[in-house]
């Protein structure tokens, strides 16, 4: 389905709860989304449901999950699945909706195959710019035909390093030319106003500020980052 009646339907369709993801420590829920005569299943995260932090403004995360959605949208990656915020006519007040992937939980990191590890590169350099603080074994979902998305990124854009990820497969190796690609047109947008514009309805300019950081040290190292000794470079738990 075209990605702008996606976004149209979820900022105007009904949406009805279906139930409860009990796995996570915030409420979570899967919901239908029906609009102008289809229906859509929906992940919805009500600000009221999520869990307090240490680090993290628990009110701001649903708007983190969006920013995710734009940011890969400005690298030119389209793995997030389409994501918003709505204020309004949602069973539990304000929260992020976003389009559930139809996927095997079975199926996780872990036991993806050599091929579909490949492919998660970009979903690697992603986090690095996002500096996803939780990237997850289960956070990345095949879907029927064998695409991989990502999803769960409300512990992003912290303006401190934060980077945990089970995805340290391409550690230390240079940049392909298509990643450098996507950089360098994160970069552009930046440069002509365009991703503070997508951004600033979903961050505090201080972390816009350093996903622009992010981005231009690895063009300039032009290396997928190594862990740091000294931090936690993994989440826990790992799926």
């Amino acid at each position: 389905m075209d990605e702008a009646l996606l976004q149209k339907a979820l900022r105007l369709g009904e949406i009805t709860l279906r139930g409860q993801f009990v796995a996570g420590s915030n409420a979570t829920f899967l919901a239908d989304c029906d609009f102008e005569g289809f229906r859509l299943p929906v992940v919805y995260k009500p600000i009221r449901g999520q869990a307090p932090l240490w680090d993290f403004d628990r009110r701001s995360l649903p708007a983190r999950e969006v920013a995710a959605w734009r940011l890969a949208g400005l690298l030119g990656w389209d793995f997030v699945p389409v994501t918003i915020l709505r204020r309004r006519g949602l069973p539990l007040g304000a929260g992020s909706l976003q389009i559930f992937i139809d996927h095997d939980p079975r199926r996780h990191y872990f036991n993806f195959s050599l091929a579909e590890k490949e492919a998660l590169r970009p979903i690697a350099l992603f986090d690095v710019i996002a500096n996803n603080a939780d990237r997850k074994g289960g956070h990345l979902l095949l879907d029927g035909a064998g695409k991989c998305w990502a999803i769960d990124h409300a512990l992003c854009f912290h303006p401190e390093p934060k980077l945990r990820s089970v995805i340290w497969d391409f550690a230390g190796e240079a940049l392909r030319a298509e990643e450098r690609h996507a950089l360098e047109r994160l970069e552009e947008s930046f440069a002509d106003g365009t991703a503070q514009k997508r951004l600033n309805p979903c961050l505090p300019a201080a972390e816009i500020i350093m996903i622009r950081q992010r981005n231009l040290a690895l063009l300039q190292e032009n290396v997928f980052p190594l862990p740091v000794p000294e931090r936690r470079n993994f989440p826990w738990p790992l799926v």
